[in-house]
């Protein structure tokens, strides 16, 4: 009887997924963690990516006014799913490696059903898309000017790979091209449906960069504002 995750493959396949399964298992713990926290989220003109629309509640996190837009359009996203399907739920763990058995019915049945919102998540997100450089581009002017921090630099990379990774985004690709018979007929939404798909080749890099810089760009404004580090002022 075959054991679960025997295989003949002898490369070390398990490395991506103890990596994948840690990144994103701690991505998620911090920003539940900075949620619930519901302070330093501020400093100066920088404002954490994790509240991006700073309303005031006496009672509950502002974050929780917003963070379920970006945390259902990523848990719901077609990479996502193949992150955690393979590094938590080991189904499939890796090409050739058995998996443990389990009664899969696909994606119609509750709660795998709802990832079908996904496309509708989509829609969200891309409003956060323009909320996001606005800060970011606010970040850049004090007081006393046009300054250049690395806060504005984070924040700055991390509106850009927002950016990348909603514009690659699979259902985004299916919504411009899926519904259009003739390209020819349509050459507009045909050159966007083109720039969206050689975007989507990278996708899978522009969810790990978006999500990383997240959450390094929470941190940084964080400690900041808790008076932990100093800002480093480029000019």
């Amino acid at each position: 009887m075959e054991r679960t995750f025997s295989t003949s493959r002898t490369d070390a396949w398990w490395v991506d997924l103890v990596a994948s399964a840690s990144v994103f298992s701690l991505a998620i713990l911090y920003s539940i963690f900075r949620a619930v926290e519901g302070n330093f989220f501020e400093w100066g003109s920088y404002l954490s990516p994790i509240y991006p629309l700073p309303l005031k509640s006496a009672w509950i996190s502002p974050a929780f006014f917003t963070l379920w837009v970006p945390a259902g359009f990523r848990i719901t996203c077609y990479f996502c799913r193949r992150v955690y399907y393979r590094s938590i739920f080991a189904d499939p763990p890796a090409c050739m490696v058995r998996e443990p058995k389990r009664n899969y019915k696909g994606e119609s049945a509750f709660p795998y059903i709802l990832l079908n919102l996904h496309r509708y998540f989509l829609f969200l997100a891309i409003i956060f898309v323009p909320i996001h450089w606005i800060h970011a581009l606010r970040s850049f002017f004090w007081e006393q000017g046009f300054t250049v921090g690395l806060g504005s630099i984070i924040l700055f990379a991390d509106s850009l790979f927002l950016t990348l990774y909603v514009s690659s985004c699979h259902s985004l690709r299916h919504f411009l091209g899926g519904r259009v018979d003739v390209y020819s007929q349509n050459p507009v939404i045909y050159h966007f449906w083109k720039f969206v798909s050689s975007l989507n080749r990278n996708h899978g890099f522009f969810f790990w960069a978006s999500l990383i810089s997240v959450v390094v760009a929470d941190l940084y404004i964080r400690l900041l504002s808790a008076g932990v580090i100093n800002e480093i002022r480029i000019f």
